[in-house]
């Protein structure tokens, strides 16, 4: 019987969770640098108003080649700055939190707190280049690998459909190596952006 009773509530369960899962899709771009992203984020209603997210978001960064900052050894291998072709994938658990404003309108802001990165390997000044494999934020310079993150607003369109625009801040990480000498370089960057989330 309790096995009959657990089935049942497991049952409904699911579909109710499932009812909580937003599908978001993102680009941004400007400056020479532009990024493209999707997450599934699961929300929770903290208040009448105010909504909790999080979820797994994938990001592509690319752009013009840039400036990239040594936040390690500076040596005459491994310069202050180096000029790198950025084209990185990072996969990330996300947070967020949205604030209903009026009936429709909505402002919210978002960011990954933790992931993996990857994308091709780059030669410059005779200088090794990989995405840092590991991300984590841990605020500013200290961040490590490529994170994203998002501050808008939001439109509803109905009960399922949700359009957004903002300012995109992420910032994008290499490792670099030169003989037994390794750094890690990053740059960040700050874009528009436009979205759509939709409830499934």
């Amino acid at each position: 019987m309790l096995a009959v009773v657990s089935w049942v509530t497991l049952g409904g369960a699911i579909p109710a969770l499932a009812q909580q899962i937003d599908l978001d899709a993102s680009a941004g771009a400007g400056k020479g640098a532009w990024r493209a992203a999707a997450s599934g984020q699961w929300r929770l209603a903290a208040g009448s108003r105010l909504t909790l997210s999080t979820g797994l978001r994938l990001t592509y960064y690319a752009g013009k080649p840039a400036s990239y900052r040594n936040q390690g050894s500076i040596t005459a291998t491994l310069p202050d700055r180096l000029e790198i072709d950025p084209a990185v994938f990072g996969l990330n658990v996300m947070i967020g939190a949205k604030l209903r404003l009026v009936k429709f309108l909505s402002a919210g802001a978002n960011i990954d707190v933790a992931g993996v990165a990857a994308g091709p390997a780059r030669q410059e000044s005779g200088v090794a280049l990989r995405p840092a494999r590991g991300s984590l934020l841990l605020y500013g310079d200290n961040d490590r690998g490529s994170l994203n993150s998002e501050f808008f607003v939001a439109a509803a369109v109905g009960s399922r459909l949700e359009f957004r625009g903002g300012m995109s801040h992420y910032v994008v990480g290499y490792r670099a190596t030169q003989g037994a000498a390794a750094t890690r370089y990053l740059r960040f960057d700050t874009v528009p952006f436009v979205g759509v989330r939709w409830r499934p």
